[in-house]
């Protein structure tokens, strides 16, 4: 990723990723003292607390959970400040950057001049300025923004490369064809051509300036990806073209109805025996309750209003009525700062 302008914006963003180390994890270890508090509660009551509502009065209501959530808050608004800030003092150089590697090998880089941005991505997620593709240099600020959000798990991509990893092939272990979906600045892309050197890899995003920094990377890396600006929900892909398709932490950032079509065209695309490897956050039935105050408290105040709907809906359910046999109920963990994690591997039939 490129250099921040100053030492001073590198030492600033340094502190603010153990700002939010301690406040999501067991430095201040809010998330135990507030879990235990609404376990007591429901205790007392007679009955677990589950209704999202209910608990956020609760936590609302205790001088621990203000206090949580206004550092919570101020700890996103300081690392996007300070990126945009230190960005912005280099941006013609960045500009200039971009365009001298989009035309640039290995792999290749195909926008469409033409596209057009459905409503529902007007959205800033998770604070970002600009969302994921109003500014030019969203790909960048996305780059440092998730490096501060892993708090230190993903600076090498560490996390991308576990993760594809740990995705089973298809049983036939023909892998020819890779997508993967939403791919952003292409982490998983790149740990994908490594583990299948053979196989033609595709990433596709609807950000033109995230395939930008994702087609930059991956050709300054020496990986031959192609990067296609195309809608996860209508790839244009032949049928069955993909022996392996791949979302990671994107159906949370989809309404319901676009999280349907998306299975769907999943399934078109990938081939019999072929696989859908999904890893994004837990559903609602495996949070604690501070866990689903969490999701309650994202989808309103950090740029995440359709991750309630998925963490609340069957999506094992709606991957077998598309077509998929799903290897296993998901088992949802800690995985670094994207929090609660869980996978679905699902194999077409």
């Amino acid at each position: 990723m490129p250099q921040l302008a100053r030492r001073t914006d590198a030492a600033y963003l340094d502190f603010v990723e153990g700002f939010r180390a301690y406040i999501l994890g067991n430095g201040a270890n809010f998330e135990q003292r507030l879990n235990d508090a609404l376990v007591a509660e429901g205790e007392a009551r007679g009955a677990a607390l589950v209704d999202p509502g209910e608990i956020s009065e609760l936590v609302r209501a205790w001088p621990l959970g203000r206090l949580r959530d206004r550092l919570a808050r101020t700890q996103q608004e300081m690392k996007w400040h300070a990126i945009r800030r230190s960005f912005d003092e280099q941006r013609a150089g960045l500009r200039a950057e971009l365009e001298r590697w989009d035309t640039s090998g290995p792999g290749r880089l195909l926008l469409d001049p033409d596209f057009v941005y459905p409503p529902y991505l007007n959205v800033h997620f998770h604070l970002q300025p600009g969302g994921y593709y109003k500014d030019e240099l969203s790909g960048f600020l996305y780059h440092y923004g998730t490096k501060v959000f892993f708090r230190g798990d993903n600076d090498r991509d560490e996390l991308h490369e576990k993760l594809v990893g740990l995705v089973p092939g298809p049983a036939d272990g023909r892998v020819g064809r890779v997508l993967d979906l939403a791919c952003s600045i292409g982490q998983s892309s790149t740990a994908f051509k490594r583990r299948y050197p053979e196989a033609e890899v595709c990433g596709i995003d609807y950000s033109a300036p995230m395939l930008r920094v994702a087609h930059r990377r991956a050709a300054m890396l020496g990986d031959d990806v192609t990067f296609a600006q195309r809608l996860i929900e209508r790839t244009g892909f032949p049928d069955a073209h993909f022996d392996l398709t791949f979302a990671f932490i994107v159906f949370h950032e989809l309404p319901l109805r676009i999280i349907h079509e998306t299975v769907r065209e999943a399934a078109r695309v990938t081939r019999k025996g072929g696989m859908f490897a999904v890893y994004d956050f837990a559903g609602s039935r495996e949070m604690s309750p501070f866990q689903r105050y969490h999701r309650w408290f994202d989808a309103r105040h950090n740029g995440e209003p359709y991750s309630q709907d998925f963490c609340d809906c069957d999506f094992a359910r709606i991957l077998r009525d598309n077509g998929f046999e799903v290897a296993a109920a998901p088992v949802g963990k800690r995985s670094g700062g994207a929090g609660y994690m869980a996978n679905w591997f699902a194999t077409r039939v």
